[in-house]
C-alpha cells in the first residue's frame, strides 16, 4: 500500500496574533463569570422575622443547600426572570444549627433604568385607574379611552383586565365563598347599626345538606345546601311599617352562580315604589318566599313596630309567591295579578285562534274587562264575556273553545285579580318593582354577573343607596306619600268648578243625601229629566 504524505497546515495568523486573540476570549469569559462580593446585612432570630423584612422589590430566584444551611437567593424584580439579571442580588442563609437567618447582599448598585424596565402597569397609571374605577369607569375600553384622553401611557388590554380583576378581588373579597364563610358573613353583619342608612342582615338561614329540614314540603327539590339571606336598613324597615300592600318578584342575571334575587316592596299614594330590602336565596320556591315574608315580620319586631297585615299581594301568577304569602299572613287579602304579565300571556295564547279578527276583538273585550271598577261589575262582565263568545261561536271553532276554556280556568278561576277596581289606591301592575329590577342591573351591577361573595358587598351598597334616596335630608328625597298628590291642573279645574253657577239638586233620604249635578255645559236640570232618570233606575 502506497502512503501519501499530507502537507502541514499553515495558519495565516501569526503566533502573536493568536496569543492576543486567546487573551481577548479569556477576558470575555472572566467578564461573564465575574465574582459577586457578598456583604452581610443583618441576622434575624427566626425565619418569620427574616421573611417579613424582605421588601417587595425582591423575587425568589433559586435555592442551594450547603453544609452551613439552606440558601434562598432573590433577584431584583425590575428585570425579567428570563434574560440578563440585575447586578444587585440577595440571599437568605437559614442556618443548619439554629433558627437564625442571615441576610447577605451583593455590593454595588442597580444597573438598570427603573422607568424602562418596569414590568406591568406603572404605579402612577395604577393610581389613575383606581380613581377611574371609583368613579364607576369600570370597562377596560372606557378606561383605555380615558387614559388616552389624559395622554397617559396605556397598558395592554390583557394587563388592564388582570389589574381590574385584582381590583375586584381587593374590593369584593375572594371570588369564592363557602357556606361556612357565608354564615360567618351573616353573623358579622346582623347587628343593628346606629346609621339608619347602613345595610344589615335582618335574618338568615343556612341549611347544610347533612341537616334535616323541618319542612317536608318539596323535599326532593330542596335537597342539598340552601341559604336565605334578607338584607335591609332601619330606614327601609320604617317605611315597611307604613305599607298596606306588598309587591313581590324574583330577578336573575345578577349572581354568576345563577341564584335568584328576591325583591319586596310597596307603593305609596304617589305611585312611587319603596323597596323593603333585598333577599339572596339559593332558590325561589314556596319555602324561600315564606322565609322572606317572615323576615319582614322579624324586621318589624326588631324596630318595635306592629306586625304587618297586608291587604293585598301584587305579583305574577307564580304559585311559590302566593303559597309563601299564605304561610305567613293569615289575614284576609286580595291577590292582585299583574295586568302586564296577564296581558302578555293572553297575547301569546290568543294567537292560536284561527280567525285573527275574532282574536283582535277578544283582546279588546278583555281590555274593557280590566277597566272594571268593582268586583261585582267584573264578575257580571266576565259572565257576559263568556256568554257572548260562546253564542257567537256557532261554527264550534275548536281554537275559540280552547281559548275560552283556558281563559276561564286560568284568569277567571285561578288568577282573577287583574282588574283595576279590586282595591282602591293599589296598582294593578307590578311595573314599579320591575323597573327597580332594571335599575339594579343598570346601576348596581352594570349589567355584569358577579360571584356571590362580591354580590354581598354590592347588595349592601344597593340597600345603602336606597336608604339615602329616602332620607329626608337628601336632595330630591323620595318621601313615602301617605296622601294622594293633587296636581296643579286638578286644583285649577276644581276651583273653576267651585266658582260655576250650576244649580245642584239635593234629595235627602233616611240615611243619605243624593246630589244631582248638571253635566257638561248645562246650568240646571229640568224636573222632567230628573223624573225620567229616576224611573229608569
Amino acid at each position: 500500500m502506497e502512503a501519501i504524505q499530507i502537507p502541514q497546515y499553515e495558519s495565516e495568523t501569526s503566533d502573536a496574533e493568536m496569543v492576543e486573540e486567546n487573551h481577548e476570549i479569556n477576558e470575555k469569559i472572566n467578564k461573564k463569570r465575574r465574582l459577586k462580593y457578598w456583604i452581610k446585612e443583618a441576622t434575624y432570630d427566626n425565619p418569620n422575622e427574616a421573611e417579613t423584612s424582605i421588601e417587595n422589590q425582591w423575587s425568589k430566584h433559586y435555592t442551594n443547600y450547603t453544609e452551613q444551611g439552606r440558601k434562598v437567593y432573590y433577584r431584583c424584580k425590575r428585570m425579567k426572570r428570563r434574560g440578563p439579571q440585575c447586578n444587585v442580588s440577595m440571599y437568605m442563609l437559614y442556618h443548619a444549627d439554629s433558627d437564625k437567618v442571615t441576610c447577605y447582599k451583593t455590593e454595588g448598585e442597580h444597573d438598570h433604568d427603573d422607568d424602562d424596565k418596569t414590568r406591568g402597569i406603572h404605579e402612577t397609571v395604577k393610581r389613575v385607574i383606581d380613581e377611574l374605577y371609583d368613579d364607576d369607569v369600570m370597562k377596560p375600553k372606557q378606561i383605555i379611552r380615558a387614559l388616552e384622553t389624559r395622554k397617559i401611557k396605556t397598558p395592554t388590554y390583557t394587563q388592564l383586565n388582570n389589574y381590574i380583576s385584582h381590583l375586584k378581588t381587593k374590593m369584593y373579597v375572594s371570588n369564592t365563598i363557602s357556606l361556612g364563610e357565608l354564615e360567618q358573613w351573616c353573623k358579622d353583619n346582623e347587628h343593628i347599626p346606629a346609621d339608619e342608612n347602613k345595610a344589615f342582615v335582618v335574618s338568615y338561614e343556612i341549611i347544610y345538606d347533612t341537616e334535616e329540614y323541618e319542612d317536608d314540603e318539596d323535599v326532593e327539590e330542596d335537597e342539598g345546601n340552601k341559604f336565605r339571606i334578607f338584607i335591609s336598613s332601619l330606614r327601609l324597615l320604617n317605611i315597611t311599617s307604613q305599607s298596606s300592600h306588598i309587591h313581590a318578584d324574583a330577578t336573575y342575571k345578577l349572581v354568576w352562580q345563577g341564584f335568584p334575587i328576591l325583591i319586596f316592596g310597596t307603593t305609596d299614594l304617589n305611585k312611587s315604589f319603596h323597596p323593603f330590602g333585598l333577599a339572596i336565596c339559593s332558590n325561589e320556591k314556596t319555602n324561600d318566599f315564606a322565609f322572606i315574608f317572615k323576615d319582614i315580620q322579624i324586621g318589624m319586631q326588631k324596630i318595635n313596630k306592629d306586625l304587618l297585615k297586608p291587604k293585598a299581594l301584587i305579583s305574577d301568577a307564580a304559585d311559590a309567591i302566593k303559597n309563601g304569602f299564605k304561610k305567613v299572613f293569615d289575614n284576609s287579602y286580595d291577590h292582585i295579578m299583574c295586568w302586564a304579565h296577564m296581558k302578555r300571556n293572553i297575547n301569546n295564547r290568543v294567537c292560536q285562534i284561527n280567525d285573527k279578527h275574532i282574536a283582535k276583538e277578544m283582546i279588546e273585550d278583555i281590555e274593557m274587562l280590566q277597566l272594571s271598577n268593582s268586583t261585582p261589575v267584573f264578575q257580571l262582565a266576565s259572565k257576559l264575556f263568556m256568554k257572548k263568545w260562546k253564542m257567537n261561536n256557532k261554527q264550534n271553532n275548536q281554537s275559540i273553545l280552547d281559548f275560552l276554556n283556558y281563559f276561564d280556568n286560568e284568569w277567571l278561576q285561578l288568577n282573577c285579580g287583574w282588574y283595576k277596581g279590586i282595591q282602591m289606591y293599589v296598582p294593578s301592575t307590578n311595573n314599579a318593582l320591575e323597573s327597580t329590577n332594571r335599575t339594579i342591573k343598570d346601576d348596581g351591577t352594570f349589567r355584569e354577573r358577579h360571584v356571590l361573595s362580591r354580590f354581598l358587598t354590592i347588595a349592601s351598597n344597593i340597600i345603602n343607596d336606597w336608604s339615602i334616596e329616602r332620607d329626608p335630608s337628601s336632595t330630591n328625597a323620595k318621601i313615602f306619600a301617605t296622601e294622594p298628590p293633587i296636581s296643579l291642573e286638578l286644583w285649577t279645574s276644581s276651583y273653576q268648578w267651585a266658582k260655576s253657577t250650576k244649580d245642584i239638586i239635593c234629595i235627602s233620604n233616611n240615611s243619605s243625601k243624593i246630589y244631582y249635578i248638571p253635566a257638561r255645559d248645562l246650568q240646571s236640570i229640568k224636573e222632567a229629566d230628573l223624573t225620567k232618570y229616576e224611573n229608569k233606575k
